[in-house]
């Protein structure tokens, strides 16, 4: 009787132990493909499907709880006896813990205070009377004013550095002496550390309207899907849940899909929603897209380069570059800015990975030079006396 022909009871030993094997073999293989982490949007799978393996490169941008730490009031003081090289000096304040922040019910969680001065970390902090961190302006906009709103993170909020250092405000000094003809241009800054792509298109819905702009900016990076975690298992896991605004459907069916509970260990919770972190961030780009469309306002979005390590995300990169295409809006692009600088040079320390003054200048240089080539405002001044 031949090998094949033979019932498994009646195999030599060596035969059973290579059965055996064989189906451990298989076994093992079945169960790496059942666990989370390369579920259906995971690196095995998509490479199987000849896809970018993007949910690896999502999970290793993360920042190991950096962000989180800036935005978290509860963060307990560092410590003082053995501090690590990058660990804050005493006396360093979080964004959270500090005197410039208010947290507010509902889905935005943060508003700067307003008629701020203050000096936080060392630098100067002022907002206006509505909690901004801009110079004053009018509303109603005087018929002389063209008035661009952006929105954005810690980034371009300016975080680490004075208010006059922030490329916003390099950019609004620029923007006033290249202008042909009479009247100004005002960059009305709205940004707020710690607001992700939906927390940035919320706000946008709650607060732009009434600021009549001529033109919407907002920024990007690719450390946005791990702004959008951090933020989403705050509503999710809250002890009092956001609700979601109704424009932000795309992230309740995120949400949804993920299979989030607020029981779910953390480490499985953000392992379930980091399979949504594509969809999430198409999603806010349609969004903002959406919007401006609503509102009768062009829209752009200012890409910027990441401040806290000098590291390449090409599959995020090209996941931001194919969603400004698909929702047709404009891209202002700084993403190259640091290139040429250290570290040490574009980031304010080693314990605040922001943009310093250096990498405020960068991003502004670079966004200068978009503009420039752009030749005009849209609807508004020619840029013709540029220096």
């Amino acid at each position: 009787m031949s090998t094949e022909a033979r019932g498994s009871g009646s195999q030599s030993p060596s035969g059973r132990r290579a059965a055996k094997r064989d189906r451990t073999s298989i076994l093992a293989c079945l169960t790496l493909l059942a666990v989370p982490w390369v579920a259906p949007d995971g690196d095995y799978l998509r490479s199987a499907r000849g896809l970018p393996r993007l949910d690896g490169e999502l999970r290793r941008m993360q920042t190991h709880g950096y962000y989180e730490e800036l935005i978290d009031a509860n963060r307990s003081a560092p410590s003082t006896t053995a501090p690590a090289a990058d660990a804050p000096p005493p006396g360093w304040v979080p964004f959270g813990a500090s005197e410039v922040v208010d947290a507010v019910p509902g889905y935005i969680r943060w508003k700067l205070k307003p008629n701020l001065d203050v000096v936080w970390n060392g630098e100067r902090f002022r907002t206006e009377s509505r909690g901004y961190r801009t110079p004053e302006f009018a509303v109603p906009k005087p018929p002389d004013v063209y008035r661009i709103l952006l929105f954005g993170s810690s980034n371009t909020m300016g975080h680490g550095v004075g208010d006059d250092d922030a490329y916003p405000r390099l950019l609004e000094r620029w923007l006033n002496e290249a202008v042909e003809g009479p009247g100004r241009i005002e960059v009305v800054n709205l940004s707020v550390s710690g607001d992700s792509p939906s927390r940035r298109l919320a706000r946008m819905h709650e607060e732009a309207a009434a600021l009549e702009p001529d033109w919407i900016w907002c920024d990007a990076t690719v450390l946005d899907p791990a702004l959008e975690e951090s933020h989403l298992e705050t509503v999710a896991r809250g002890d009092a849940p956001a609700p979601i605004p109704p424009h932000l459907d795309y992230v309740r069916e995120a949400l949804a899909r993920a299979g989030v509970s607020p029981s779910d260990p953390p480490r499985v919770f953000r392992s379930k929603l980091q399979r949504q972190a594509e969809s999430l961030l198409k999603g806010a780009y349609a969004g903002w897209a959406a919007f401006g469309r609503q509102l009768g306002t062009p829209m752009a979005v200012v890409v910027i380069p990441r401040a806290d390590a000098k590291v390449e995300n090409p599959a995020i990169v090209r996941i931001m570059r194919e969603a400004i295409d698909r929702e047709g809006l404009e891209a202002l692009d700084a993403g190259l800015a640091f290139d040429g600088l250290t570290a040490e040079e574009f980031r304010v320390s080693p314990w605040d990975k922001h943009p310093s003054v250096r990498g405020h200048r960068a991003i502004f240089e670079a966004l200068r030079d978009a503009l420039r080539e752009r030749g005009a405002l849209p609807g508004g001044p020619a840029l013709g006396r540029a220096p």
